[in-house]
């Protein structure tokens, strides 16, 4: 652990404590103006979002990407303070998230296999990861862990108070616990928009971006259905999520689990495409996705 850890933890508590006292819809407001007002001097992260940004939107001009920046750090602030005030966010699922789940759904309840779902930083993920037990599987989620093991450890507990099962990408376990809760019919749910430490470069935006392959690996090993949970905001309060299933291609003959790895990401790319064009102010990234 390195030394600013501690007191970057303190003021983190500091925040934490503070948030418990207040009203969600408070605690929001509050969270999203900080970061909102910090956030442009982070300069490291800002220069990530705008790479990604010409990326995404090369038409765009510049000032319009600086407005998408303060948003994301808004997002983000929002974000956080749902991550802390877990069980506030439960009693609000049912009043303040709208929700598209059909035929999926449905079509999830009446397969016996086990449930492979593909999330990214969109919206109010913080909101769809606390939505996920509700579905009716117990619900494992995988998480690279923060630089800071203090922040991060806060931030598990307020995961299993939602429900979720978390394991570390660093867990040397990780596939075996992965493959054995996908084979007893549970949900495994990916955050598969980050940039991991192996993959492969697949096209995103038109660019070579590195992609995990893990999830042809759980799929195929795991015999699971795959769908995707996108989410946006709508205003501050409210988000609205949408469940789909995610088709991918497989082949009878040399298929391995790289090369479903690929379909996978490939059909999961041109869903965030799609979803990206349509709600930019609901994609949160700060990681150099198009890096060599």
């Amino acid at each position: 652990m390195k030394r600013a850890h501690g007191p970057v933890w303190v003021i983190y508590r500091g925040f934490v404590v503070l948030l418990s006292i207040l009203p969600l819809p408070l605690a929001r407001l509050l969270m999203a103006g900080v970061f909102r007002l910090l956030g442009p001097f982070i300069s490291g992260a800002n220069e990530r979002m705008e790479r990604s940004l010409k990326v995404a939107f090369p038409f765009r001009d510049r000032e319009w990407r600086k407005a998408r920046r303060y948003r994301t750090w808004s997002n983000l602030g929002r974000s956080v303070a749902e991550s802390v005030k877990t069980r506030a966010v439960q009693r609000s699922l049912d009043t303040s998230v709208s929700a598209r789940m059909e035929p999926e759904l449905s079509a999830m309840r009446d397969d016996p296999r086990g449930w492979l779902l593909l999330l990214g930083h969109l919206g109010a993920w913080e909101v769809v990861i606390q939505l996920a037990p509700r579905f009716g599987r117990p619900v494992m989620g995988i998480f690279r862990p923060l630089a800071n093991p203090l922040i991060e450890r806060d931030l598990q507990k307020s995961r299993a108070l939602a429900g979720v099962e978390m394991v570390s990408t660093e867990d040397p376990l990780l596939v075996r616990r992965a493959l054995r809760h996908l084979r007893a019919g549970g949900m495994l749910a990916l955050l598969v928009d980050q940039r991991w430490g192996e993959g492969e470069a697949l096209e995103l935006f038109e660019q070579p971006a590195l992609c995990t392959l893990s999830p042809g690996l759980f799929q195929m090993m795991g015999e699971a259905r795959v769908s995707t949970l996108l989410c946006r905001r709508i205003g501050s309060d409210r988000c609205e999520v949408v469940l789909e299933s995610l088709p991918f291609k497989t082949s009878d003959e040399g298929d391995d689990w790289r090369e479903r790895g690929r379909s996978i990401m490939r059909s999961y790319n041109r869903r965030l495409e799609d979803f990206v064009k349509v709600y930019p102010d609901d994609w949160y990234w700060m990681q150099d996705r198009w890096k060599p």
